[in-house]
């Protein structure tokens, strides 16, 4: 864990609080009831990283004097409901009311390794020609696959696995896009299976497969294409915990 201070805009020793990194959450009471997970953020008044606790809709909570702070060993088995944390539906130019229908691409050599599927598989809008997919077009429909993947995560909260996987839990304030724009800006290994798909679009030889699929070999990589409602499917399965393994490691469950 990153040595923090607690930023001198709202002071607050951290005298009596000890508990494991990532095995609490944080109960703060003062008129009204809230629970999280304590982390960190750069304060926007003075840019130290200040200490506080980041509630269920991603909403950031600095740590005060005074604050009746309660730690609770373990997570609760159901998080309480986000208060506001919806976003509009997504309209189709069609109607007002037709939703815009999405479609799983991911590059064909990989369609046989449910993994590597997982990794660099992504929904794109309907009104694309994924014949014609570029980079630009892929970058944008991984970040929508990455705010997603933020927005269902339901069994750890964000900060924690941030923290736990790229020791930076401050990027986890703000809603799940806000979330996913600060870890793609900050996180090279959230960068890289864009830049790798973006070099095999533009040229797709043996060397710009062979690092798309590492540590994996040709060999590897079964010939056995599943379909799109498969790909579709195992795209809504995957978890945020799931694919950060898949980033790192290159297996679901690698840690």
């Amino acid at each position: 864990m990153p040595n923090l201070t607690f930023c001198q805009c709202s002071p607050l020793t951290s005298k009596g609080i000890k508990a494991r990194e990532g095995q609490i959450t944080v109960e703060i009471r003062k008129d009204m009831k809230r629970t999280g997970v304590i982390t960190s953020r750069e304060c926007p008044a003075c840019g130290h990283h200040e200490m506080g606790l980041v509630a269920e809709d991603g909403s950031f909570h600095p740590l005060r004097p005074g604050t009746f702070v309660q730690i609770v060993e373990g997570f609760p088995a159901h998080l309480p409901e986000p208060e506001t944390n919806e976003r509009p539906q997504r309209k189709s130019h069609k109607g007002p009311e037709a939703e815009i229908e999405f479609y799983p691409w991911v590059p064909e050599p990989l369609k046989g390794d449910r993994s590597l599927r997982l990794k660099y598989g992504v929904m794109v809008e309907g009104n694309v020609d994924i014949d014609k997919m570029n980079g630009r077009i892929f970058k944008a429909a991984y970040i929508e696959k990455l705010r997603d993947l933020i927005e269902r995560e339901i069994h750890l909260p964000v900060p924690v696995l941030l923290d736990s996987f790229f020791a930076a839990p401050h990027l986890a304030s703000g809603n799940p896009e806000e979330i996913a724009l600060a870890m793609w800006q900050e996180l090279e290994e959230i960068r890289q299976p864009v830049e790798l798909v973006k070099a095999w679009l533009k040229n797709p030889d043996k060397e710009r497969f062979e690092a798309l699929i590492q540590p994996r070999t040709w060999e590897d990589v079964s010939t056995e294409h599943v379909g799109e409602r498969e790909l579709r499917n195992e795209l809504k399965q995957l978890s945020l915990e799931g694919f950060l393994n898949l980033i790192l490691y290159g297996s679901l469950d690698s840690r």
